[in-house]
Parts: C-alpha cells; structure tokens; sequence
C-alpha cells in the first residue's frame, strides 16, 4: 500500500494545527527518523508554510514526547531507549487491561467481528505496513469503545509516544501471525462478555509487543540514531 507523503504544502485555514498533524504524522511513519534534527527552515519550505506555525507544531510535539528540545542545538525526534520502552509499555498494559475489561460488559458485536475478520486473515506473509495500520485502528477503537472518557484521555495523551514504538515491535522478528491471533483471543473474549480473560488476553498481547521492541532496542542500542 503506497502512502501519501504527508510533508506537502499545507492548504487550510488552521495551518498550526494542520502542520503539527503533518509533522506528527512523519514522524511516527519515520519520514523523519528518531535523532533527525527539525529544521524549521527546511519544514516550513516542504509545506510551503511560515516558519511560525512550524516553530510552534515543534512545541507542541515537544509536549506529547515525539520531540526533544536541547538547548542551543535545537529540536530533535525522540530516540527511543530501552528504559522508556519499558515504562510506557507497562502503562499502555494496565491501562488497556482496563479498557477491555469496560467493553466487555456490553460488546459492540458488530465493530468486533468485523476486526476479528481482519486479524483472521493476516499471517507471517502479511506486509507489516498493513498489520500496524489495522494495529492502531483496533487500539484506537478500544479507547473510544472504553466509554470511559477520563481513561480515553489518558491513552490519547501516550498514543503518540506509543506508535513512535510500534514499528520497532516488528523490526527485530517476524511473529504477525501470533500478533494477531492475540487480538483474535482479545475479541473473542470480550465478545464472550469475559473481562477477566479480556484481561488476560490484552496483557499477554502487550507484553509480546512490548518484547519485540525491547529485542530490537538491545540488540541496536544507538542504531536508529543514524
């Protein structure tokens, strides 16, 4: 599946929030790779924008953790380090665990099933492109679905710092198949109205994640640097 490049030149009323959202956007994609200097000059040009709303995308994104400001070098994308990984990934569990555990008291079928066939049918041959954009809309979907909105503020708040890990959960090992067969188990749970096995299911799913991206932090610390 080919992707829009989204660093083209912003056309809209509200460019600061249109710009951040590109900005953002390439970066979780890794258009702009983890360690890569933020030119302002150099961003402002692609999106045929000033350089002010850019300037201050780069604050914002320095808020939700994507960006890392240093002083008198200038703004950097996050590096990801093994000890962040951990900490986020151990959040992201308990806070998930919840979320199904809500959803399973009255589960929306019909949205269930219909990711249950997706996940069906990927495999190990599956393009991981593929897998991380239904990954993340399936994620996505539990926050609203929660109808907890104080928890759905809380994973919205890490979802950017979350998807800046999710393509190094693939990096190190190709295990799609067993990926997804753990959102098949999460569904199937819920659909059965079993939160306690929601439960379960959600936190061993996570935690295979999770080992994944640690894998691929040990094994190439510094790497995505370059």
């Amino acid at each position: 599946m080919t992707r829009e490049n989204p660093l083209f030149p912003a056309k809209n009323v509200d460019l600061r929030q249109i710009v951040y959202e590109k900005i953002k956007e390439a970066i979780v994609e890794g258009i702009i790779k983890p360690g890569e200097k933020l030119s302002e000059v150099e961003l402002a040009n692609k999106m045929a924008v000033s350089r002010t709303p850019v300037r201050e995308a780069i604050r914002q994104l320095a808020k939700t953790g994507l960006v890392s400001l240093t002083p008198r070098k200038g703004a950097f994308v996050t590096v990801p380090t093994l000890e962040d990984a951990s900490a986020l990934y151990e959040l992201r569990a308990n806070l998930e665990m919840f979320a199904v555990t809500l959803i399973a008291q009255s589960p929306p079928k019909k949205d269930l099933e219909k990711f249950r066939d997706i996940f069906f049918n990927m495999d190990n041959d599956t393009d991981p492109k593929e897998y991380l954009i239904q990954d993340r809309k399936f994620h996505n979907f539990l926050y609203e679905a929660s109808g907890n909105r104080f928890l759905k503020g809380v994973l919205l708040d890490i979802l950017d710092m979350i998807n800046l890990y999710r393509p190094y959960s693939l990096a190190e090992r190709n295990y799609l198949k067993a990926l997804s067969e753990g959102h098949i188990a999460i569904i199937d749970a819920i659909l059965a109205k079993d939160g306690v096995k929601a439960r379960e299911e959600m936190k061993e799913h996570i935690n295979l994640t999770r080992s994944g991206v640690e894998e691929y932090l040990q094994n190439h610390p510094g790497a995505i640097r370059s």
